[in-house]
């Protein structure tokens, strides 16, 4: 009787852990497992792809935050390893300020005001506190500064 030899089976197992960062959240080194999100003062993992909150002195895992817009959000990827990133969040957030999220139409003067202000010596680079704008701008108006009489258009000539 003659045996046929079978070829040696072989299997290959690949494991892949799905680290997925957000949409939202930058690109990440092989290995790294945290954000830091200094808008929340807390942590997004990657692995488990939830935040990491302090709420009642204790750091929970949330799966979503309300009332924020993670495109808002300015995310740090953190050089740590291990499973209690907060404990450096003293740390975390001295060295990474957060940016203040506020909705809503951008704030400053009118269009042109500015120049306008530098130009009759009232701005100084340094900001006006809100509502000096307007009160300047009105009190240039009335004690004549807007008037130039042909006198180059408040440019400095033609002035006493």
């Amino acid at each position: 009787m003659l045996l046929a030899a079978a070829p040696a089976a072989q299997a290959q197992v690949n494991v892949n852990v799905n680290v997925g960062r957000p949409a939202w959240g930058p690109a990440v080194p092989q290995g790294a497992q945290y954000y830091y999100i200094p808008e929340i003062d807390g942590y997004y993992d990657l692995y488990a792809q939830q935040y990491i909150v302090l709420r009642n002195g204790q750091w929970l895992p949330v799966a979503a935050l309300s009332g924020y817009d993670p495109y808002q959000f300015h995310p740090v990827v953190l050089d740590y390893r291990g499973r209690q990133p907060w404990a450096y969040v003293g740390a975390h957030r001295d060295r990474y300020r957060p940016v203040v999220y506020r909705p809503g139409p951008p704030r400053g003067l009118p269009p042109g005001q500015a120049k306008k202000l530098y130009r009759q010596g009232y701005y100084d680079g340094r900001g006006l506190p809100p509502g000096q704008a307007k009160k300047l701008y009105r009190a240039g108006y009335n004690d004549g500064r807007n008037d130039d009489h042909g006198h180059g258009h408040g440019r400095g000539r033609g002035r006493d």
